[in-house]
């Protein structure tokens, strides 16, 4: 290329230089004014990044892989401590107060004393051979206090009837201790654990009078009254002094009675080395039925139960050997209740010129509430059937109950024929009861 046209082309390059690109002092004479403030807000804002080339891409990935690994090699922060948990103190329980009878207890409840009582005041019509009776009276008027001593376990029960102030005015007087639900000791004077009705509170009954077979088949003691040497009257008595082991095993599936016994009653000391040994089972096939005749509870699930017992005595005076068994049923379902129990018993006597006998007796009632919680109708039969010179003996009853206050306030009437087998024939008696029962 020859000189012209470079020198040429130079001079081009330099005068499009000038022209895109003027200093701001390069040309003499000319004024240059100041820029605008949009121009400066754009003079002044941040330019976007340029695009990271591959080398600084790497660079960067490496750095944060690095404050990656500073960040997990440092140690764990401590947990924050747990909230403290204050423990609540026992609450306090009513010291005094009703329930179920009044009581007054401790503030922790591990001393108490409950008082409860009933009376029982009748109207009765009795018609035999010959002879009729017509008359008021006090059947019964019982003060019971119970409770628990230093816990729940150790409790106790003294329970007095007012009607026998004379006689038998003390009828309970126990301690009990629980270890176990499956496991219980009982000392003092209690009912012997023999005939499931004489288990249960007079208070509690379907009918005014337990059954003529279950009091009949009571575990008795002879006395002598005259101190002639002749026993002349025969004691029949539920209650004893003596110590007992009883519970509840297998969820409450079974219950079992076992003790040992005087054999002389009541507030009495024994005679002689004689004892009595008593014992009963119950297997509650269903649910659990309680110790309550009839189904005031109205149950809505069946309770059925069955069981039996056996207790072997020598009477004190006569020195028979006596021993006995029983058998005993029930059912409760929506207010209907269902109960029997069966009677034996063998007596071998002490004068080997008599000869042994064998007697039986049971009894069958039921009850429905055709007033739920109200009013109930009952029914029983009872018999019993006596070896020897005494005669066989019948009962048929009939009863209603009107509860006004469950338990509580509630009157009772029944009708009985009692029927008598003597060797002039069949002798009927007859009687009727009307009851007004008051408990606290």
């Amino acid at each position: 290329m020859s000189r012209r046209k470079i020198l040429g082309l130079m001079i081009i390059g330099s005068c499009l230089a000038a022209t895109a690109a003027p200093a701001k002092d390069s040309v003499v004479g000319f004024k240059v004014e100041e820029p605008s403030a949009s121009s400066a807000e754009r003079l002044t804002a941040p330019s976007p990044e340029a695009p990271k080339t591959a080398k600084q891409s790497v660079v960067g990935q490496k750095t944060l892989k690095a404050d990656k690994k500073a960040e997990s090699s440092a140690p764990a922060p401590a947990p924050a401590p747990a909230p403290e948990v204050k423990a609540e103190a026992p609450k306090e329980l009513k010291t005094a107060g009703y329930d179920k009878g009044f009581f007054i207890q401790s503030p922790d409840g591990k001393y108490k004393i409950v008082f409860t009582g009933y009376a029982q005041f009748h109207l009765e019509y009795d018609r035999e051979e010959g002879k009729n009776t017509v008359g008021f009276r006090v059947r019964r008027a019982r003060l019971t206090w119970a409770g628990n001593l230093a816990g729940k376990n150790l409790t106790y029960k003294f329970q007095i009837d007012l009607v026998k102030f004379k006689d038998e005015l003390l009828l309970d007087a126990y301690m009990n201790y629980k270890f176990y639900e499956a496991l219980e000791v009982r000392f003092g004077q209690f009912t012997m654990p023999w005939i499931r009705q004489h288990q249960i509170s007079s208070s509690a009954q379907e009918f005014v009078d337990r059954s003529l077979a279950s009091n009949e088949f009571l575990i008795f003691h002879d006395t002598d009254s005259d101190k002639d040497g002749v026993p002349d009257k025969r004691i029949r008595n539920g209650r004893d002094v003596g110590l007992m082991i009883h519970g509840k095993p297998f969820e409450k599936k079974l219950e079992y009675q076992a003790g040992i016994f005087n054999g002389s009653g009541t507030n009495s000391l024994n005679i002689n080395n004689h004892m009595v040994y008593a014992a009963r089972a119950v297997y509650n096939i269903r649910g659990e039925a309680g110790y309550e005749e009839g189904d005031y509870a109205y149950t809505e699930d069946p309770a059925v139960y069955f069981g039996s017992s056996g207790n072997y005595f020598v009477s004190d005076l006569t020195n028979d050997k006596v021993t006995q068994f029983g058998a005993e049923t029930g059912l409760k379902w929506k207010g209907l209740a269902l109960q029997g129990e069966f009677f034996y018993r063998n007596s071998k006597p002490g004068d080997t010129t008599l000869t042994t006998t064998n007697d039986y007796g049971y009894y069958a009632q039921a009850g429905y509430f055709v007033l739920k919680k109200k009013l109930e109708l009952a029914a029983r039969a009872s018999m019993v059937f006596l070896e020897g010179i005494q005669n066989d003996k019948g009962e048929f009853q009939a009863g209603l109950n009107y509860f006004i206050l469950g338990q509580y306030l509630k009157m009772q009437t029944d009708y009985s024929v009692l029927p008598t087998n003597t060797k002039d024939g069949v002798q009927t008696a007859q009687k009727w009861r009307l009851r007004l029962q008051a408990k606290f």
